[in-house]
């Protein structure tokens, strides 16, 4: 008897999520995320009137932050120009 593993029986790694579980990733919140899908960091996949993050979208943008030097999340920590612009409003 072979002990042959099918694909099917292996656990399959979510490819996408939502944007609730893409925010809880990231570590910030659901209007941060959809910031950053206005402002072009984070390209969405749309299946209708849902909308999903990639796992490959998470991970480029996650690589992005860190060629910047900034936190993800877009914490106070994030960039000085940014620090400053938010204290000046």
């Amino acid at each position: 008897m072979s002990s042959q593993i099918r694909p099917l029986d292996l656990p399959l790694p979510s490819l996408r999520f939502e944007v609730p579980e893409a925010a809880q990733i990231l570590r910030m919140s659901r209007a941060q995320l959809y910031h950053r899908i206005q402002e072009g960091s984070l390209r969405p996949q749309k299946d209708g009137a849902r909308t999903y993050i990639t796992r490959t979208e998470l991970e480029r943008y996650v690589e992005s932050c860190e060629c910047r030097g900034s936190d993800p999340a877009g914490g106070d920590d994030a960039l000085p120009v940014a620090a400053a612009r938010r204290s000046s409003r």
